[in-house]
C-alpha cells in the first residue's frame, strides 16, 4: 500500500518562514544604507550645491570691483559666447548640482599648478587681496578651498598657489570661457582613514567648482573652489537621533506585522493542526470551532475540514454499527448450525462405536 505520509526531512516552520521575511524587510534598507552609494552621491550633491553658492556670492562681489575698475583699464578676458549667457528675461538661472560618482565623472587627481606665463595685472592683484580676508573667514566656517583666478587663470587670492597658472586645468578651462564647470577628482587623504570608512567612497574624492565672473559678457575671472564630501559616518553621527528613530520605526513596525501575521496566520494554523491530531486520536471534543480564525481563508479551511472531519467520524461510527448488527445477524444461524454439526457428529460417533462393538461380538 502507497504511503500518502510526507518525506521525513527538514522543513521550515511557517512561523520560521515569517520570520525570515521579516528579519529581511527589516534589514532591507539598513543594508542599503550599508553600502552607501546613493548616499555618497547625495553629499557629493550638497558639497557641489554649497560650493556653488559659496563661489557665487564671491562672484559677485569680485564682479562689482572689477566694473568699478573699468575705467582705470583693467582688461577683461575672453568673450562669453552668445549661447552661454543667461536669457535677459530670465529672473532666476539656477546651476544645479549634477556630479555622479557613479558614471564617469571621477576624474584623476588635480594637476598642479604651473608657472604663469605672465604676472597678473595690478587691478586684479589688488582685488585678490581685499577679497583674502573674506575668503579667510569663509574658510573657517565652510572649510572649503578658495582660489580666485584672473581673466588669464592666475591665482590673484588664497592659501597656496598665488601668482601660479590653473588655465591648463579641465574645469578651470571651461570656466575660462564662460561656462559654469565641476569635477570629482581622487583625494589621497592626509591620514589612512579607519577601515570602515573604506566602505564609502565619497571618503576618496574631492569636489571642485570653477565659476565664472562675467563682467560685460566678458570672463573677469574664475572663483575656483574644492571640498570633500561629508564623511557618511560623520554625517549619520550628526544626525544620530533622526537614524535611531528610524531604526527604531523599522523594528516597531517589523514587531507589529510579526505579531500581526502571529495572529492571524500562525496561531489558527497551529491550533488547526493540533485539532487535527485530537481527532486522529478518536478525540470527539475536538470537533469544536477554533478559538480564532485569524483570516477568511483559514476559517473556510477549518469549516471544510472540521466537516469532513465530522463527516468520516459518521461513517466510521455507521461502519461500526453495521458490522455489529451483522454480526449479531449471522451470529444465530451460525451457532444452529454448529450445533447441528456437533449434534450429527455425536449421532455418527455414537453409531460407528457400536457397529464395532457388534463385530467384537461375532469373532
Amino acid at each position: 500500500m502507497t504511503s500518502h505520509r510526507a518525506d521525513q526531512k527538514w522543513r521550515p516552520s511557517l512561523g520560521f518562514v515569517i520570520f525570515t521575511v521579516l528579519a529581511l524587510v527589516a534589514v532591507l534598507p539598513l543594508m542599503g544604507l550599508f553600502f552607501f552609494r546613493l548616499y555618497d552621491n547625495q553629499l557629493i550633491h550638497q558639497t557641489q550645491a554649497e560650493l556653488i553658492a559659496q563661489s557665487r556670492v564671491l562672484a559677485a562681489i569680485y564682479a562689482r570691483d572689477v566694473q568699478a575698475r573699468l575705467d582705470n583699464g583693467i582688461p577683461l578676458g575672453a568673450a562669453v559666447p552668445p549661447e552661454t549667457l543667461p536669457d535677459p528675461g530670465d529672473q532666476v538661472t539656477p546651476i544645479r548640482p549634477a556630479l555622479d560618482l557613479a558614471g564617469n565623472d571621477l576624474l584623476r587627481r588635480r594637476p598642479d599648478a604651473l608657472p604663469a606665463p605672465k604676472p597678473a595685472d595690478p587691478g586684479y592683484v589688488e582685488i585678490g587681496a581685499r577679497l583674502m580676508p573674506i575668503i579667510l573667514e569663509t574658510q573657517k566656517v565652510t572649510l572649503a578651498g578658495f582660489r580666485i583666478l584672473d581673466p588669464q587663470g592666475v591665482v590673484i587670492a588664497g592659501r597656496q598657489e598665488v601668482g601660479q597658472s590653473l588655465a591648463h586645468i579641465e574645469e578651470v578651462a571651461a570656466a575660462l570661457q564662460g561656462q559654469y564647470s565641476a569635477a570629482l577628482r581622487i583625494r589621497v587623504p592626509d591620514k589612512p582613514p579607519p577601515p570602515i570608512y573604506s566602505i564609502s567612497r565619497g571618503v576618496g574624492v574631492h569636489v571642485f567648482s570653477a565659476m565664472p565672473v562675467i563682467v560685460n559678457d566678458h570672463v573677469a575671472g574664475v572663483i575656483y573652489t574644492s571640498r570633500t564630501p561629508s564623511n557618511i559616518f560623520d554625517h549619520l553621527y550628526q544626525e544620530r537621533g533622526k537614524f535611531v528613530l528610524a531604526t527604531l520605526a523599522v523594528l516597531l513596525t517589523t514587531i507589529a506585522i510579526g505579531l500581526m501575521f502571529s495572529h492571524t496566520v500562525t496561531r489558527p494554523m497551529r491550533e488547526l493542526v493540533e485539532r487535527a491530531a485530537r481527532i486522529g486520536r478518536g478525540d470527539r471534543n475536538a470537533f469544536q470551532p477554533l478559538q480564532h480564525y485569524g483570516t477568511r481563508e483559514l476559517a473556510q479551511l477549518s469549516d471544510s475540514f472540521l466537516d469532513m472531519a465530522q463527516q468520516l467520524s459518521r461513517r466510521s461510527d455507521y461502519i461500526a454499527t453495521f458490522s455489529a448488527h451483522l454480526t449479531h445477524e449471522l451470529k444465530s444461524p451460525l451457532t444452529a448450525i454448529r450445533g447441528a454439526a456437533e449434534l450429527v457428529q455425536d449421532s455418527l460417533q455414537s453409531k460407528s462405536d457400536t457397529l464395532t462393538r457388534s463385530e467384537q461380538r461375532s469373532f
